[in-house]
């Protein structure tokens, strides 16, 4: 997967699946897959700006925290999950206002 919105695609759906994880397979399958996601993130980094960068590791930490695989600073997977979903938001308007840019 080498298209950045559609990894944004991707983390979105975990953020919606992070919400409704009943079990722990379901919570690790999550958690792998943020990570994989990230991953493919990191080897474009020379691509992003910071401010890129710093929303998509917020949201990738949410969405662990909300599985239970990252601290939760004693906030609640809900919260996580919409926080995730702000992020996520935010990092979306980012890369399409990259793309512009570079057309």
């Amino acid at each position: 997967m080498n298209d950045q919105l559609l990894m944004v695609d991707r983390l979105e759906e975990l953020t919606d699946l992070a919400s409704e994880a009943d079990n722990g397979f379901e919570r690790a399958a999550i958690y792998a897959a943020t990570q994989a996601i990230k991953t493919q993130f990191d080897a474009i980094e020379h691509d992003l700006n910071v401010y890129t960068l710093e929303k998509l590791s917020s949201a990738c930490w949410s969405i662990r925290a909300a599985v239970g695989y990252d601290i939760t600073n004693d906030h609640s997977a809900d919260q996580h999950v919409s926080w995730a979903r702000g992020q996520l938001s935010v990092l979306r308007d980012l890369i399409q206002e990259s793309k512009l840019q570079k057309q």
